[in-house]
């Protein structure tokens, strides 16, 4: 059985946009044409409802975080109007980012973390794009759709820069090819990465420390992108809130974050 929220709660009540809410908005919305029926909302909902309670019942700072975090990345993804190869693909991987945000909080561990590997393999490419923009496989990637992956131009952009710009962060068995190894697993759904290896149980259902691992691998593939976007933009400057990522020592792979940190940005990481 269900339980419905107490009004006093906000979360009981439901709220959509209005039309000129949107960017881009032509007339008032339609009345319903074919309102779905409450048996089949409740199928749907009722689960994803119940571990959203609880997940923002106990996670109210870790929610707040990931939700700064996604906002300051689309300040930081560049101007609009003077866009480089970077800003498309970091534009999309803010969507990733934001999809993260909703799955877990509806306990979709293993497809936000599949997201995860979207927006790490999108900043690679960009990142390689702006250091690189006439290379034929990346201009192909663009224009056709042809397949360009993470460990390919990982190990390209490896050759292409010296040690004096961070190299080692791109070698095999750092950091930046660890965290796509490990949100790769979940993408492909490896037996101890899938949703029933995650749930122990049908779901979606609210597990703590599945979470707590998803939020701290959150934190890892925003770091190691903020890094890829300076080796992509030598000028860029990192939005001040950020900096926690590289100052905190429960942030996974910390000594090699801030590592690369000091040797991109020209300054020390203070320990958190």
């Amino acid at each position: 059985m269900t339980r419905k929220l107490p009004l006093t709660d906000f979360r009981a009540i439901r709220h959509q946009l209005e039309p000129d809410d949107f960017a881009i908005s032509d007339s008032e919305d339609i009345a319903p044409t074919d309102l779905i029926d409450e048996q089949t909302w409740a199928g749907i909902t009722h689960l994803t409802d119940d571990v959203a309670i609880r997940t923002s019942d106990h996670n109210g700072i870790r929610l707040s975080l990931l939700h700064s975090l996604w906002s300051d990345w689309i300040v930081a993804i560049g101007d609009p109007d003077h866009p480089d190869e970077l800003y498309g693909c970091m534009l999309d991987a803010a969507d990733a980012f934001q999809c993260v945000n909703f799955l877990l909080l509806h306990g979709y561990y293993r497809a936000a973390m599949a997201e995860l590997r979207v927006a790490l393999e999108l900043v690679m490419i960009g990142s390689y794009g702006n250091r690189k923009p006439a290379d034929t496989d990346y201009v192909t990637w663009k224009t056709s759709g042809s397949e360009l992956g993470f460990t390919r131009v990982r190990k390209r952009l490896h050759g292409m820069l010296t040690q004096d710009q961070c190299n080692w962060l791109l070698a095999d068995g750092e950091i930046l090819s660890m965290t796509f190894r490990h949100v790769c697993n979940f993408t492909h759904s490896r037996p101890d990465s899938s949703d029933g290896a995650l749930w122990e149980s049908n779901g979606p259902v609210y597990v703590h420390d599945v979470l707590m691992r998803a939020f701290f691998t959150v934190l890892s593939v925003y770091a190691v992108c903020y890094l890829l976007v300076r080796i992509a933009r030598p000028a860029f400057v990192l939005p001040k809130d950020i900096r926690i990522l590289f100052e905190e020592n429960w942030v996974p792979g910390r000594e090699a974050i801030a590592k690369a940190f000091e040797q991109l940005f020209k300054e020390r990481a203070s320990h958190g």
